[in-house]
């Protein structure tokens, strides 16, 4: 089932945790019952208090609260100290942001897992997520993923109203 696909980033709004139990068609209640609002989570927050109100990282929800508690415990993102994850921000991450923001999203490395719940609507994994909420304060309009799950009932959907995925095209 996994498929690379471009969709507009602003059409994802939640995201899907945890999502590895998740893979190809699968039914149940996952799209309803782990779903959680993007513009909630500290990582979206963050990004946004970053890249469009100019915090400083240790100044974003991020640090200050979810990291800040974390890295007592264990390492983040590879780094076991915070001022090494810190500057692993301040490289890779800003770095990360001035590439989209000059080029646009590209099909790289590896993508954000996407998911597509019983209504159509296309969930994001726990990877990717600094990517998405980043496509979104730049406003782009293309996103790539691999779809790794869908719920069967999207596909009925879809065949009721007569289209083809509108959502979700392979192309950029």
């Amino acid at each position: 089932m996994v498929a690379t696909k471009w969709i507009d980033p602003q059409r994802i709004r939640f995201k899907i945790t945890p999502h590895y139990d998740l893979k190809g068609e699968m039914d149940g209640n996952w799209d309803l019952e782990r779903r959680f609002q993007l513009s909630i989570t500290a990582k979206y927050r963050s990004i946004v208090q970053r890249y469009r109100n100019g915090l400083p990282w240790e100044d974003t929800d991020l640090f200050a609260d979810t990291y800040a508690r974390r890295i007592k415990t264990e390492p983040i993102r590879g780094e076991a100290t915070m001022k090494d994850l810190l500057n692993q921000y301040y490289t890779r991450v800003d770095g990360m942001f001035d590439d989209l923001k000059r080029n646009g999203f590209r099909a790289e490395g590896p993508l954000p897992k996407l998911l597509i719940g019983r209504d159509g609507e296309i969930f994001i994994g726990n990877q990717g997520n600094h990517r998405l909420a980043m496509a979104h304060v730049l406003g782009l309009d293309k996103f790539a993923g691999e779809v790794i799950c869908r719920h069967p009932l999207s596909f009925t959907r879809l065949a009721r109203a007569g289209s083809a995925d509108l959502a979700l095209q392979g192309k950029p």
